[in-house]
């Protein structure tokens, strides 16, 4: 069901047409929320409301760049660069973030998830040679010689927010 295809469609139940509305709503992700407009279609004559998956899609989009904006997360890119900067496989770099499945890391670094902001600080904490060495050994995570003196990889304040 995609946008173009649903408005002024019939309704099977009642007879009449779909049209398209607008509402603004409060999204929630990750502990986190943002009020979002978004589109759906309305039944002109029962009002049965019916939404497309892009245009949940869409929503939930926006609410994730506003969520990010608004409580300064990292990016899906900044996750990768500080990961691949530290040498480290999303296996590993999810023991670190107290076993978060790796499949979540994944997720954060290719803007699938919205990580939340205790997740965002720990991911910026890694960025410290001392805290990563410490939680490297907690979650027996064995680091890779890095080829770049440590003193070159972006300290925990320096990773971007947006």
């Amino acid at each position: 069901m995609s946008l173009s295809t649903l408005d002024g469609t019939l309704h099977r139940g009642c007879g009449g047409r779909y049209a398209l509305q607008t509402e603004t709503v409060t999204m929630r992700l990750s502990g986190m929320a943002a009020e979002v407009t978004r589109e759906f279609f309305r039944c002109e004559k029962c009002a049965h409301e019916q939404r497309t998956i892009e245009q949940r899609d869409a929503a939930e989009k926006v609410a994730t760049e506003l969520i990010r904006t608004e409580h300064e997360l990292l990016v899906p890119k900044a996750i990768r660069q500080l990961r691949e900067s530290l040498g480290l496989t999303v296996a590993q770099f999810a023991e670190l973030i107290y076993g978060t499945p790796k499949g979540i890391v994944d997720g954060w670094e290719k803007g699938k998830y919205l990580q939340n902001r205790e997740a965002d600080a720990l991911i910026r904490s890694l960025a410290d040679r001392e805290t990563l060495e410490r939680r490297a050994a907690k979650a027996g995570v064995n680091l890779p010689v890095l080829d770049v003196a440590p003193d070159s990889l972006p300290a925990a304040g320096e990773l971007p927010a947006i």
